[in-house]
């Protein structure tokens, strides 16, 4: 879990660099979805600190505390749900994880915007944040075909 509360920090400081330039990608999301995935037959140890997480982010940076708490619990728990029905077989599918971890990003990011109608738009910052996202889903999508190939020798 440790990973979880590193990916925090890293956002954190890195929102407090980029601020007023960039928003930052969401690391913590794509932490969640990394543990989802390995452990899906049993994620429930990862709801208190998606919570937790969720809460300390919405806490420092927004002003509707429980909002990225909400998402994160969301999507860890449908991470597990959807990575626990997926055949065994194809759980190393790496265009699989690619399009859940951005697809889950973007659940992420998008949500707080909808639900305050800020920051919607082709210039708004958010597609800055999802372009950013992208190259960090590509690194972690290599870290998933590495500990596949790892797994399985």
């Amino acid at each position: 879990m440790a990973i979880v509360w590193f990916s925090l920090l890293a956002r954190d400081l890195l929102q407090v660099v980029f601020s007023g330039t960039a928003i930052v990608p969401d690391f913590t999301v794509l932490a969640l979805v990394w543990i989802a995935v390995f452990r899906c037959e049993d994620a429930t140890p990862l709801f208190i600190p998606a919570f937790a997480t969720g809460l300390f982010w919405d806490l420092r940076w927004t002003a509707l505390p429980g909002v990225t708490s909400s998402a994160y619990i969301l999507l860890v728990a449908g991470s597990a749900w959807a990575w626990s029905h997926i055949p065994p077989g194809r759980r190393g599918n790496p265009i699989l994880f690619f399009v859940w971890a951005i697809a889950a990003h973007g659940f992420s990011s998008f949500l707080p915007a909808l639900l305050s109608g800020h920051g919607l738009g082709l210039h708004s910052p958010l597609v800055s944040q999802q372009g950013m996202a992208l190259a960090c889903v590509l690194g972690l999508t290599a870290l998933f075909i590495r500990q596949g190939r790892t797994r399985h020798d």
